[in-house]
């Protein structure tokens, strides 16, 4: 197994492959899931075994590219059918916390709007009570890490995504041998026109010599 973190093999999946490593813990808890792609948008649904019916949707976004008013929608719709809903995404956490908080602040909790109607939080995002759960890198790990499938993903997902240091320090190599290459022969040049300059000014004096030699007295 490479010394690769998981956090970092995370980081660098799209959102169909961290959907799968999703199931794949959901999977280990005997839960049966179904995934739906929606307007761009990834949800997994999630029944415990003995259910007939899903009881949980989670929205995936590796990009925590969550807006306050679809988040506030998906709760309702959720609610509407009675299953939990939950916000999983393996960006920037602080964004989707308080992208979640903004959603449902209370009045008081929230700036008045500036010119383009946008509120700011007065308070921590996590004063700010909320019906839906927020699932982010470091719960996902510790998830994989108690299913015991933390190696597993890091051997499946970190070759394509992550980069090895040898390789990178090749690329680094390679751009510094092109821009040397670069300078070697912009040098060259200029020192080739120097030397035709001076050629041409070896002349010049030769000839102006000629003439004073050979002028008529």
């Amino acid at each position: 197994m490479s010394d690769v973190s998981l956090s970092s093999v995370l980081s660098f999946l799209d959102t169909d492959d961290a959907a799968t490593v999703v199931e794949r813990v959901r999977a280990t808890r005997g839960e049966r899931t179904k995934r739906s792609d929606r307007d761009g948008r990834t949800f997994l649904f999630s029944a415990p075994g003995d259910e007939s019916q899903p009881t949980e949707v989670v929205w995936i976004d590796v990009e925590a590219a969550f807006d306050a008013r679809s988040v506030e929608a998906f709760a309702e719709r959720c609610a509407d059918r009675g299953i939990d809903g939950t916000l999983l995404t393996t960006g920037d956490e602080e964004q989707a916390a308080e992208t979640l908080a903004l959603a449902f602040a209370t009045d008081e909790q929230l700036d008045e709007p500036d010119e383009d109607g946008d509120r700011a939080l007065l308070v921590d995002p996590a004063e700010v009570e909320r019906p839906i759960d927020l699932v982010a890198l470091p719960d996902l790990v510790a998830a994989l890490e108690d299913a015991d499938l933390d190696e597993d993903v890091i051997d499946e997902y970190h070759e394509p995504h992550e980069p090895e240091f040898e390789e990178i320090l090749d690329e680094i190599d390679a751009e510094e041998a092109r821009a040397a290459a670069e300078a070697d022969e912009a040098e060259n040049a200029g020192s080739g026109r120097a030397l035709a300059l001076l050629v041409a000014a070896v002349v010049v004096v030769a000839v102006v010599a000629a003439l004073v030699l050979f002028a008529p007295f």
